[in-house]
């Protein structure tokens, strides 16, 4: 349909709402601004509308307004533009498609329009805007959307996110396959239901320390049962996301690692017999101290466990005491089993074996210093013991413990020089060095144990922790 082109205006028509401030903001104004009459013919165009569509004022009005747009959208812009021409005054309206400039160019465009009063006439003032930014903005967050979805549907590791207060949440394949559940299912589930029921309190204990430290990303590691009841070792990092002080999602990532679980168990049980090869290695120079390391071990253990001592602490205490006499493999055999008493250079060599066990360890790349437990096991709190004479501030608690078990342990086994000292003998010596030689908190948790016959409880075929996991 050809479009009626009236005579070309060589004047701006006066806009509604007319003023001196008014007509500047509009005159010069960045956006394209312009009057379509009712016929829908332009009767005003600023300098902005110059700029964006390329038009002079001479050129364009009293042209259809049509022209500035594309042929793309020309027929359903047109029938949405005169349903607008022909409404009340007051209506306001929007529309977004593809503009045509002067040089046959085009871009897209977003009008604001709006029918005005004048004079008993109807004008439509537009408000255009070149939006080829936003267009290419929003394509580039859709394209990024697309690409993290993408990340997120096929990533190896399993994804989740979930919205605490609705209970609502998502997650990809490998969060299924990890679980055996599908996404409806796991939606509907409880999470305590997939959890071992002795684990639900400490999963509970650590979930609040992680939001109380406000951490960004904290990994826990924990049991769960998959659908097909099997348990699975599973570590877990979870990112906590707050609105207004208040605890509105999670979002993490889930890996399977039974596998590597056994694998450091596996590990973790092999250094422990390497360690009791060596620690039999040691005893072999001397008969009458066979089994003194294995025993001062499990004591540790024990003291350990009656103290409340972390699990990995005690497993150290495991290790110390197997290693602990490793630098008597440095004294002569002749001394180790010499029966009667020693001359003084005979202990000051026997001595020497704490400074030695040092140094065969001090290289031992392990996440503490067995090294100084070697060293220190002799040393007393009041300065009393060897090698150094070091005292109560430079002993560790795991080195007070192997130093009173050592000590239980020796008095009461039979050696060369001296026979076996009776429990008495033994309660009387701990409680006569309680909190000068040896550390109180110790003595408290041993003399029970000694009282009630406990520790020769655990040289009878007990089996250390270690070994047993």
């Amino acid at each position: 349909m050809r479009e009626e082109i009236e005579p070309p205006h060589k004047k701006s028509e006066t806009l509604p709402k007319s003023g001196e401030i008014y007509r500047a903001l509009v005159a010069y104004s960045r956006d394209a601004v312009l009057g379509v009459n009712r016929k829908g013919t332009i009767v005003f165009w600023n300098e902005g509308a110059e700029q964006i569509f390329g038009y002079s004022s001479e050129e364009i009005l009293g042209q259809p307004v049509t022209r500035l747009i594309s042929e793309k959208h020309g027929k359903d812009h047109t029938l949405i533009l005169r349903a607008f021409l022909n409404g009340n005054c007051g209506k306001t309206g929007r529309i977004e498609g593809e503009a045509l400039r002067k040089d046959g160019s085009t871009f897209p465009f977003e009008l604001s329009l709006s029918i005005e009063r004048q004079d008993d006439k109807s004008l439509v003032l537009v408000v255009a805007r070149n939006i080829t930014e936003h267009k290419h903005m929003e394509q580039a967050l859709k394209e990024s959307a697309e690409h993290y979805c993408s990340l997120f549907e096929n990533c190896l590791e399993a994804v989740f996110s979930a919205n605490i207060q609705d209970d609502t949440g998502a997650g990809n394949k490998a969060l299924e396959k990890l679980g055996r559940y599908c996404l409806e299912e796991l939606t509907e589930l409880k999470p305590e239901n997939t959890l071992p029921p002795e684990d639900r309190e400490w999963l509970s204990t650590q979930v609040g320390k992680i939001l109380s430290a406000e951490q960004p990303v904290s990994s826990i590691v924990q049991q769960i049962f998959r659908k097909d009841g099997r348990r699975i070792l599973m570590e877990q990092y979870l990112k906590f996301i707050s609105n207004k002080d208040k605890s509105a999602g999670l979002q993490g990532f889930r890996t399977d690692i039974t596998e590597r679980g056994k694998t450091e168990e596996q590990l973790k049980s092999s250094f422990v017999d390497l360690a009791k090869i060596v620690s039999r290695v040691v005893e072999s120079c001397d008969p009458y101290t066979a089994g003194h390391q294995q025993r001062v071990a499990e004591l540790a253990c024990l003291v350990g466990d009656n103290m409340g001592l972390a699990e990995d602490t005690v497993d150290r205490l495991y290790l110390d005491g197997l290693l602990h006499d490793i630098g008597k493999v440095s004294i002569p055999k002749s001394i180790l089993t010499k029966p009667g008493e020693l001359a003084e250079e005979e202990w000051a060599l026997i001595r020497a074996h704490t400074r030695q066990g040092y140094n065969i360890l001090k290289d031992a790349n392990l996440p503490w210093s067995i090294a100084d437990v070697a060293l220190q096991h002799h040393e007393r709190l009041d300065g009393s013991g060897y090698p150094d004479g070091t005292t109560e501030d430079g002993l560790s608690l795991e080195v007070s413990i192997l130093a009173v078990c050592d000590v239980v342990e020796a008095m009461s086994s039979h050696r060369p020089y001296r026979p076996a000292r009776t429990t008495t003998d033994v309660l009387q010596e701990l409680r006569d060095g309680r909190g000068t030689k040896y550390n109180a908190s110790v003595v408290d948790v041993m003399t029970p144990m000694i009282e009630s016959g406990e520790f020769r409880s655990t040289w009878n075929g007990r089996n250390s922790k270690i070994a047993a996991t």
